[in-house]
């Protein structure tokens, strides 16, 4: 009996692999980090926007106006507050003194926070001490120290006229804030007092970071405290004080509470800088438009000097 031939049975066929998919559960975990990520920067975000590019682009707005400030009406004037600025001999006495103090502000507290962070960073004894002394004038209010230093200033009672006449020297008392020729300058001795000790502190801690054997070497080779200062400190140091210039420029242009508090721009304007100038005109005139118009070019300087700040330290490094 023949058998009947058994089929063999139909192999199923192999479909094509699918490609592997992105997996969601990996998209899900980014998306939430990314999302957590915006939820802590978003607080920073609406804060600069709110209250710094749109002062920005409020002033720039209001700047082509006439307005005072309270009143619902502007008289839209183009750029007439633009030309009257610029034909305003106040605004560039502003502008001198404001380039003045910055300057000089910026120059001097470099270097004497350089020279004591130094003096600071070799052995001694009471550094700490010494420390906490010159960085005290830091934490003060710009307030305070003005209504002081208006005091230690006084042409007849203050404490430096009285000193020079107790030691002999009554003729080189001056009357430090009523004298059109002294009184800015005594505002920047101020406002050097104040801030030394923050150089001095960067300076410090930038010098931590210098190796021990270059200063090793430098002795050595016979190299005594200034020439060790300027030809070994200070070229490791260019990036903090490239830092402190660029704080010392930004402080400089908007500089006010201790203009204000010693002479609030006198004697004769002697004193006023563009801070004061734009606060004179907005709040005490009521030329909302005009400060307006102050501001933007304070800003254009302010941002001009910034830029070109950077492409000199590129340029360096």
């Amino acid at each position: 009996m023949q058998h009947a031939t058994e089929l063999p049975e139909e192999q199923p066929k192999l479909s094509a692999v699918p490609p592997q998919r992105p997996d969601s559960t990996k998209k899900k975990a980014q998306l939430k980090k990314n999302l957590i990520g915006w939820a802590f920067v978003a607080p920073t975000v609406l804060f600069v926007i709110a209250f710094i590019y749109y002062g920005i682009f409020y002033n720039a707005y209001h700047s082509l106006f006439s307005w005072d400030g309270i009143s619902f009406e502007k008289t839209y004037i183009g750029f007439e507050n633009f030309g009257r600025m610029f034909s305003d001999p106040e605004f560039y006495n502003a502008l001198k003194n404001t380039g003045i103090f910055t300057v000089l502000t910026v120059t001097i507290q470099a270097g004497l926070g350089l020279v004591l962070a130094y003096l600071l960073h070799t052995k001694g004894v009471g550094r700490t001490f010494f420390k906490s002394v010159f960085f005290f004038p830091v934490v003060l209010s710009p307030v305070v120290l003005g209504a002081a230093f208006s005091q230690i200033f006084d042409f007849q009672f203050g404490y430096i006229n009285e000193f020079l006449r107790m030691i002999g020297l009554g003729a080189f008392e001056q009357n430090w804030l009523g004298d059109q020729d002294v009184a800015l300058y005594a505002i920047i001795l101020i406002n050097i007092f104040q801030w030394t000790g923050s150089s001095m502190i960067m300076y410090y801690m930038a010098m931590l970071a210098i190796e021990r054997e270059v200063f090793e070497a430098a002795n050595i080779d016979g190299a005594g405290f200034w020439r060790t200062l300027w030809s070994v400190v200070f070229p490791n140091l260019k990036g903090t004080t490239f830092t402190l210039t660029i704080l010392g420029v930004i402080g400089g242009l908007k500089t006010f509470d201790i203009v204000w508090i010693s002479t609030q721009g006198g004697p004769g304007n002697s004193t006023e800088v563009i801070s004061t100038y734009l606060f004179r005109k907005s709040m005490l005139h009521q030329e909302v438009g005009y400060a307006s118009a102050v501001a933007i070019i304070l800003l254009i300087i302010a941002l001009s000097i910034t830029y070109f700040q950077t492409r000199v330290q590129k340029k360096m490094d």
